[in-house]
């Protein structure tokens, strides 16, 4: 079941979410492009120097990232 798609579940989400990509994570450009298009209110964060493991290589910026989004009006 994680493999098949769930694009009308998150299409149907309406709360501000933020979508954190990792540059050197597991998803192709098109991949982030297209979720974040269907998505209703997404904010896109793509982390450098990052694998998919970024929240262990890459603490800082995904903590500021959480931090911020968290924090916003």
């Amino acid at each position: 079941e994680v493999a098949v798609p769930r694009w009308a579940e998150w299409e149907s989400v309406s709360a501000h979410t933020i979508a954190v990509y990792a540059d050197r994570g597991l998803f192709t450009e098109a991949q982030k492009a297209e979720f974040v298009r269907r998505g209703r209110n997404v904010t896109r964060v793509d982390l450098t120097n990052a694998s998919h493991d970024a929240h262990l290589d890459a603490s800082e910026q995904w903590f500021t990232v959480l931090r911020e989004f968290l924090t916003a009006p």
